[in-house]
């Protein structure tokens, strides 16, 4: 009887380490088809360490492997959450996989509260970014007005920026509307901010027309400039994937514009993408100094010093340590998205 209860737990043992094989393999091949049962197969995994967690078995280099399977999966939660996204989001899939309690899971709140700490690890750096921000009011108007409107709207986004921060959208609007009453002309900045938190609060076709009247304040060859401080806006509420369209919206017009490169940059920092994020800023730092945009350039390039520097195994959730079966407590639902640039 001791035989076979040695042997069964040898057989187990076994198969966790079939299951470590498999699960290491599939993590660098996720896909929309194949996510839902590599989460189940670390569901399988957590199970065998529970079953043999008092059998005695020396299972430490399984227990590493393990670990460093969390530590990749949480690292990587923006690249796995894209498969997860591809097979219907997270929520499905828990609830087809009841009582889903494994960190797996939740890579939804991992990879979310690490774009909210991109988001304001980006906001510890972008006061450096305003002057170079500033050429967008530059092209819009070809010279930076001291006058009564440009206080106005200075003042109303930055109040906007902070009531964004909160997602407070409906307060935003009544601080636009505020400012638009005392405005003798209309300002394309502002405009764009009123597009934006209008499609926050599900007034679509205001938003569209908020945004025509703004693009067509701007002059044709400024276009490019509008694009870049829409995505840039975007970007600061965490709306990442219409930054990225408006980054690639501005480079189809200009191709060899800077400022496109560096607000891609930006959205695939805040996603978690160091390798992207790294070309992204190096062709920022080649266009903008054959263009002689030497702030730009140097901006650029101390981003990517920032992510080489950055160590590869740099956790993104750091709240504990896995119990003895490799298990996290759930993670805490992500809060709203960070507000870390300026509008220029």
């Amino acid at each position: 009887m001791a035989y076979s209860v040695r042997e069964e737990r040898q057989s187990l043992a076994a198969s966790l380490r079939e299951a470590l094989d498999e699960a290491e393999r599939a993590v660098i091949r996720l896909r929309g088809d194949n996510v839902e049962p590599f989460l189940q197969l670390l569901d399988g995994i957590d199970e065998r360490f529970m079953q043999l967690a008092s059998s005695g078995l020396d299972l430490r280099p399984e227990r590493t492997r393990w670990r460093s399977l969390h530590g990749r999966l949480q690292r990587e939660a923006g690249r796995v959450m894209r498969a997860v996204d591809a097979a219907g989001g997270m929520a499905p899939l828990r609830e087809r996989n009841p009582p889903a309690q494994g960190l797996w899971w939740h890579l939804d709140a991992v990879a979310a509260a690490e774009r909210r700490r991109a988001i304001r690890r980006l906001g510890a750096t972008v006061g450096t970014v305003v002057a170079c921000l500033a050429m967008v009011w530059a092209l819009f108007t070809f010279v930076i007005p001291a006058d009564a409107n440009s206080v106005i709207t200075s003042e109303a986004i930055s109040e906007l920026r902070q009531l964004a921060f909160e997602a407070r959208w409906a307060d935003g609007l009544a601080v636009i509307e505020e400012a638009k009453a005392l405005l003798t002309e209309p300002d394309a900045q502002l405009l764009i901010w009123e597009a934006v938190v209008r499609g926050k609060l599900g007034q679509a076709g205001k938003a569209r027309e908020a945004l025509a009247e703004a693009q067509a304040l701007v002059p044709s060859d400024g276009q490019v400039a509008f694009w870049w401080t829409l995505g840039m806006i975007r970007l600061d509420i965490g709306d990442l994937e219409e930054a990225r369209a408006a980054g690639n919206e501005a480079l189809a017009l200009d191709a060899s514009d800077p400022q496109g490169y560096f607000l891609l940059g930006n959205v695939a920092e805040v996603e978690g993408d160091a390798a992207a994020a790294i070309d992204f800023f190096e062709q920022t730092y080649q266009l903008a100094i054959e263009g002689g945009a030497d702030e730009l350039a140097v901006i650029a390039r101390i981003r990517m010093g920032t992510l080489l520097q950055r160590p590869a195994n740099m956790p993104l959730f750091d709240e504990g340590e896995p119990d003895a079966g490799g298990s996290r407590a759930t993670p805490p639902p992500p809060g709203p998205a960070g507000n870390p640039s300026p509008a220029p």
